[in-house]
């Protein structure tokens, strides 16, 4: 009896290894838990920082569980160690002790190259994620840093004349952050990382919202020697699994420690912030903002502005970011200013001299709830040195004036205009706070503003779905009319009933079978006035918000060839079990041993 049953075992197992299983999953490679990518740009007066850097991730090398990849641009004349290469190589990087000596392997000799090229990062990002796939991607933007103006400045381009330079300015951070968005599947990037100066900005973290989970960013001038790679990368190579907010956290303390802790390398600095922001958090930040910025523009009881020496007092006493300030003259053309440190000032200024005035001080204190730090806010971990306590690390853009109307003194505190190609001054409503103060002339009536806080951008959605829903909110301090939607910059629809003072939610509806497969892009705008008779619009509008959707093609067989349906399959596979284990019944009861 033994050999029939051991026969009738061995005929099941048979015919359970020629079944085909559609998800089988014990061929597929485990993949390492992170890539950790470094964009490193010393083509200028940091390339000894960018070799040292270099050598210090080297301590730490790649592991099973951690790939750590460099694109470096070398520049002519700095540094003339290490083979005094120039142009642009990639690196896988491997452990090796030597501080002074790069060991790690060139994977790839790319020639001169322009770093301030948005398409070049993005090449660099996706040539990480075809060699190197991991779970989960970090993101370093390695080099000067200008907060709105730019990041990644490269002194030899290809094509431009000798003594220019180009950089990432906002508009191209936002379109790299969305082609990396696409290049990882449309999957946000789990960490973007400024080891640069000044890009810890409200404007900057704005530009990524969409696209990235976790930024970190300074508020201060970063010194020379960076981070601090060994410190940040020896606890991600011995704890792989931790996710982005806490590799964020490591970042921030390691690097505030390394210029604190009384040591040569790095000497210690006394003007040092790096702060860690949730980006998803960012739409709540700006609402608060906007209402913020308007009632700081609004009228007093005399027409002019209400708040103007409050605000004054605030600016010039609360902390900032610009190196060279002298009282209320910051002479490097950065005038940033710490965003919970001003609303905290402003709070009491106007206490005292407003008592009654409540609304005013609410929204002061609504900015700091929303903005934090607080592990369930925007900015959930921040560190500043130990001579700085009122620096959180978010600033704000604040020049001194609008011109200069002194064009002797050419003092570079004056608005530029490049902080209005940044998608937060398109969009809200600081920038017009700014030139009201400027000119004491209060908004009277400033245009609506607009988020959409569903779908996420890029979601996805098939054809068997019933609806899309998309959804949002709309401010006006006075009155919002209606709110408008239109698909494929097509003509622009009326939402039914959408309409009232403050802030007001709005949703929609798309069948997705008016829509084709494949990508459609979808803007809302907001208006304060309606329509008049005769059909001109005499209001005023948002600057239109876009997300985009996806809707999956059905799947459809290859012609000629036929596709057995899965019920089908499934079916099939019962039978034969089931006749396996009778068979095998039958085989045990019909012979003696």
């Amino acid at each position: 009896m033994r050999r029939t049953m051991a026969a009738a075992v061995l005929l099941v197992l048979l015919l359970l290894s020629v079944v085909p299983f559609s998800n089988d999953t014990s061929a597929q490679t485990e993949l390492p838990e992170w890539t950790f990518m470094v964009y490193l740009d010393a083509d200028n007066n940091l390339e000894d920082a960018g070799i040292e850097d270099l050598n210090e991730m080297e301590e730490i090398g790649s592991t099973d569980d951690l790939n750590i990849v460099v694109q470096m641009d070398r520049a002519e004349g700095y540094d003339t160690t290490n083979g005094d290469w120039e142009g642009c190589r990639r690196f896988k990087v491997e452990k090796d002790l030597d501080r002074s000596t790069i060991t790690s392997p060139e994977l790839a000799l790319l020639g001169e190259v322009n770093m301030g090229d948005p398409g070049v990062l993005v090449d660099f990002v996706r040539w990480s994620v075809s060699n190197f796939p991991a779970k989960k991607y970090a993101l370093v933007l390695w080099d000067h840093g200008g907060a709105f103006r730019g990041v990644c400045y490269d002194e030899k381009v290809p094509g431009l004349p000798e003594g220019e330079y180009d950089m990432i300015n906002m508009s191209d951070l936002h379109k790299a952050a969305e082609e990396i968005y696409g290049v990882l599947g449309n999957n946000k990037l789990d960490l973007c990382g400024f080891d640069a100066c000044l890009m810890g900005e409200v404007a900057v973290m704005y530009e990524l919202k969409d696209f990235v989970k976790v930024g970190v960013g300074s508020g201060y001038n970063e010194p020379g020697d960076g981070w601090p790679y060994m410190k940040i990368l020896s606890p991600l190579s011995d704890d792989p699994r931790m996710d982005e907010r806490e590799l964020a956290k490591i970042i921030v303390h390691e690097y505030i420690w390394s210029y604190n802790n009384k040591q040569e390398d790095p000497q210690d600095y006394p003007m040092v912030t790096q702060a860690a922001f949730d980006l998803e958090k960012m739409d709540e930040v700006a609402a608060v903002l906007d209402r913020f910025a308007e009632e700081l523009a609004s009228s007093g009881p005399f027409g002019s502005l209400q708040y103007l020496l409050q605000i004054y007092q605030a600016r010039k006493n609360c902390n900032s970011y610009d190196m060279a300030n002298v009282f209320i003259y910051d002479l490097t053309g950065y005038p940033l200013y710490d965003v919970i440190d001003f609303t905290k000032l402003l709070q009491d200024y106007i206490l005292s001299a407003f008592p009654k005035n409540e609304l005013i001080r609410d929204l002061c204190s609504r900015v700091r709830t929303h903005i934090g730090p607080g592990e369930d806010r925007f900015m959930f971990y921040s560190e500043a040195d130990r001579w700085h306590p009122d620096a959180s690390g978010l600033s704000m853009y604040f020049p001194n004036k609008d011109k200069d109307s002194l064009s002797i003194t050419k003092i570079p505190t004056t608005y530029s205009t490049l902080y209005d190609e940044t998608s937060f001054a398109r969009e809200h409503l600081w920038d017009e706070f700014l030139h009201a103060y400027y000119g004491i002339d209060p908004i009277e009536d400033s245009f609506p503003t607009i988020d959409i806080t569903e779908p996420s951008f890029n979601s996805t959605f098939s054809l068997e779905d019933q609806v899309v829903i998309i959804r949002g909110t709309a401010y006006d301090r006075e009155m919002v009319d209606r709110v408008e939607i239109r698909v494929d910059e097509g003509e622009w629809s009326v939402m039914p009933g959408i309409s009232g003072q403050g802030t007001i939610g709005w949703i929609y509806q798309l069948e997705p079978e008016d829509l084709s497969p494949g990508a459609h892009r979808i803007e809302v705008r907001a208006w304060d006035r309606p329509v008049t008779e005769t059909g001109g619009n005499v209001g005023k509008a948002t600057a239109p918000v876009m997300t985009r959707i996806n809707i999956l093609a059905p799947p459809t067989p290859e012609e000629g060839s036929f596709t057995i349906p899965s019920w089908f399959v499934q079916g099939v596979i019962i039978m034969i079990i089931v006749g396996a284990i009778v068979l095998g019944v039958i085989i045990y009861r019909g012979g003696p041993d």
